[in-house]
């Protein structure tokens, strides 16, 4: 890595704005980090962009141009299917943030991305966001201590983008005006949720990579729309490992709640883009491998 880390951002979201916007204007960041490049489908919302305004040298018009700025990090705030068309390649440069982690639920490229960082000796660093204790979940699915996990996510039925056949579902409770408290739209493994909810279930994806012993089969996902809520509530438990017939009181067992307001309608809670930065900013000089971060 040079002296300033340099960094790439691919898409320019609420996410990517936000990034940018920080490595443009925060001192801290800007001592020890270089905006290199922007890129984003659609280069016009990023000549559009007032907040933050980015330099036209900055703006990299064409992806595959990537590796001609030569940075040192590439940060994914996009959508599962560019991490997934791209970032085999980048780490042929480059180390990688993988803001989309719900990629990882195809078997084939959380394989080549396996393959990759063994290759280039390169990392890839996945936010933990909103997964408290992603860390502690990492080191016992490391060791193959986890026995069950499990994640309940609750929003807003307006903050789930949710494709067929769950987006039906979800329609049809938040249409029925007779229709109150919550309401089950996913219940089953974190890898069947995944291609449903590309952009909703991150922090489902973030604990299928941590518990890697039991992997995105057989962690668990439920998702629950909610009228009521003006949060994004995730409720997430795991348990140890124990022998059949232990008594409860003797199994390892970890529950928490985290609250993050949002409006109705926020896919991203508030909470989310300060824990993103701060994941940034340690997502540098790893052994070569998959971090959560």
């Amino acid at each position: 890595m040079s002296i300033k880390q340099k960094i790439g951002i691919v898409g320019f979201g609420a996410l990517g704005q936000y990034l940018s916007r920080a490595l443009l204007e925060d001192d801290l960041l800007r001592n020890r980090c270089e905006l290199v490049f922007v890129w984003n489908r659609s280069k016009e919302k990023i000549l559009e962009s007032t907040t933050p305004s980015i330099p036209a040298h900055l703006i990299l018009e064409d992806l595959s141009d990537f590796a001609s700025r030569q940075a040192d990090l590439i940060v994914e705030v996009c959508h599962p299917e560019i991490t997934q068309q791209w970032a085999s390649k980048f780490l042929q440069h480059s180390d990688v943030m993988v803001g989309s982690p719900t990629a990882f639920a195809s078997v084939s490229f959380h394989d080549g991305v396996k393959e990759a960082v063994k290759q280039h000796g390169r990392s890839v660093y996945v936010p933990s966001g909103a997964l408290w204790g992603a860390e502690d979940i990492q080191k016992m699915g490391q060791r193959g201590t986890i026995g069950r996990c499990s994640v309940t996510m609750k929003k807003h039925p307006s903050s789930l983008k949710v494709e067929s056949p769950l987006n039906e579902k979800l329609d049809s409770y938040a249409k029925d005006p007779e229709a109150k408290g919550e309401f089950i739209v996913f219940e089953g493994s974190v890898r069947d949720l995944c291609p449903l909810a590309p952009n909703n279930v991150n922090t489902m994806a973030c604990a299928a990579i941590g518990a890697s012993n039991l992997g995105f089969d057989v962690v668990r996902a439920v998702l629950i729309a909610d009228k009521s809520l003006q949060a994004h509530v995730i409720d997430i438990e795991v348990e140890g490992k124990s022998n059949p017939g232990t008594p409860k009181e003797d199994i390892f067992h970890v529950m928490t709640r985290r609250y993050n307001p949002a409006k109705p309608g926020a896919v991203t809670g508030s909470a989310t883009f300060v824990s993103f930065l701060s994941s940034l900013a340690q997502a540098h000089s790893r052994s070569s491998g998959i971090h959560l971060c």
